[in-house]
């Protein structure tokens, strides 16, 4: 074990009186403090107590390289010596701003013919980006009435004003009165169809619905439709294999873009460069992010394709810009730290580490976990995995209490892993460099604690 941080006690204390922590709730955080991360190497990650845990979900999906990465760093600081920041408003550019977007073009399938990037900070940024590149390809085609943006249920795209409203999962939405252009449609969640159907003979009425709500929001005031290829945070829930064709038939039946949502997904985590390249999926417009730089500075991405970006060019009236911009858009330090990572996820083949290592976590966890009386499904998208709890197996009944498997994975992390409690699932999402017997280690962790939590859910559901 590690040292103690000699200034534990001091960093608690001022931790607990000033810096506010997301999704927390604060009178539980204020009575029991904080976990303090100091360092990382690799899947593993140190705290201030001395202890060191792995880290199975990447931080929040995201890094990508695993932690400690000193070439990140070493790039960082090279671009900052040079200039660590000017804007890129009007016709200022930068260097690794303009490298990494070609970069990411030689990855993306050429056909998409995604060319155009403005990057930003975040995920939720990037959303709001693409919303508003969205309405204004309506507006100067003389739509101006298209602007609604519709999302499904039990989606993540993000917390602020619009993303966080096309945020399909309520309990996002509570005490926050919602941006009224949005509407929401079914979730592929074959496991819990909301119309009591079985794949495949169901006709995809959950894709369907995307037609359904269209009319009834009425198609000349929807301007796009934004989907995670693999849901996310709602439960990492992968679609059916024909679900995208139906989709983007839709979306090009009543002239509504497709803006794909990969924060989660791109980059390799689903063990292709892009998810979109498993259902040959041709969005619009990309919002990519996360594993863009694997958290070593915030940065994202809002992907253009050239027939959304040539329209607004030609038909923009003269002498009118496009009228969006934030401060720190194209920033050519947080570049530089995107280009140093993806050079190591080329480097290091983890592409293909999560082609193959993927499908072992997921097979794992079946044998581990699949008979268990609490486990309801185990399903996977690449290196990212869920184990869905619930009271009946049979009748598929989940428990009430969202608590089940956050207490799961606060057992786990006393032992030594980081698992995150994802509303009615156990869920998994760890670095790209995982190797199998970082697999076994994560499987073995939750095996010592599922006889204790089977114990105690089914004896609370009695």
């Amino acid at each position: 074990m590690a040292k103690v941080a000699p200034n534990l006690d001091e960093i608690l204390r001022l931790d607990r009186a000033h810096v506010i922590h997301p999704t927390t709730e604060f009178r539980k955080q204020e009575k029991q403090g904080s976990r303090i991360f100091v360092g990382g190497r690799g899947v593993e990650i140190e705290l201030a107590d001395g202890r060191t845990v792995i880290d199975g979900f990447s931080g929040l999906w995201n890094i990508i390289v695993g932690h400690g990465r000193t070439e990140i760093a070493d790039a960082v600081a090279a671009q900052m010596r040079k200039l660590a920041y000017y804007p890129s408003f009007y016709d200022v550019g930068n260097e690794p701003a303009a490298r990494l977007a070609a970069k990411i073009v030689s990855l993306l399938p050429a056909d998409r013919r995604l060319n155009h990037f403005l990057f930003s900070s975040g995920g939720s940024e990037a959303n709001e980006a693409n919303f508003r590149f969205a309405r204004q390809y309506h507006g100067v085609r003389g739509k101006e009435s298209k602007a609604k943006i519709i999302s499904r249920r039990w989606s993540y795209h993000g917390e602020t004003r619009g993303a966080g409203a096309a945020t399909g999962i309520t309990a996002y939405h509570l005490f926050v009165q919602q941006d009224p252009s949005h509407a929401y449609f079914a979730p592929p969640y074959c496991y819990r169809c909301e119309f009591g159907k079985t794949y495949p003979g169901c006709a995809l009425e959950c894709a369907q619905d995307l037609e359904t709500v269209i009319k009834q929001e009425g198609a000349d005031t929807v301007a796009a439709v934004v989907i995670e290829p693999v849901m996310g945070t709602g439960g990492i829930i992968p679609p059916p294999l024909e679900y995208f064709g139906l989709i983007q038939e839709i979306c090009k039946r009543h002239d509504v873009l497709l803006i794909l949502d990969e924060v989660i997904t791109g980059f390799g985590r689903t063990g292709k460069w892009f998810a979109m390249e498993h259902w040959n999926i041709k969005p619009d417009l990309l919002t990519l992010a996360k594993g863009i730089s694997s958290g070593y500075l915030p940065l994202s991405a809002s992907v253009i394709s050239d027939h959304v970006y040539e329209t607004i060019r030609d038909q923009m009236p003269e002498g009118l810009p496009f009228m969006f911009g934030l401060t720190y858009n194209n920033h050519p330090t947080c570049c530089a730290a995107g280009l140093a990572n993806i050079a190591i996820i080329e480097r290091e083949g983890l592409v293909e580490n999560a082609r193959e290592v993927g499908p072992y976590m997921l097979e794992r966890l079946r044998d581990a976990f699949g008979k268990s009386p609490i486990v309801g499904e185990i399903r996977s998208g690449g290196m990212m995995a869920a184990i869905e709890i619930v009271r009946d197996r049979t009748t598929k009944e989940p428990f009430p209490n969202f608590e089940d498997p956050a207490r799961i994975s606060a057992a786990a992390f006393q032992r030594g892993l980081i698992a995150r409690g994802m509303f009615q699932c156990v869920a998994l999402a760890p670095p790209l460099i995982c190797t199998k017997a970082d697999i076994d280690r994560i499987v073995g962790i939750l095996q010592e604690v599922w006889p204790a939590a089977e114990r105690e859910i089914l004896a609370a559901g009695k």
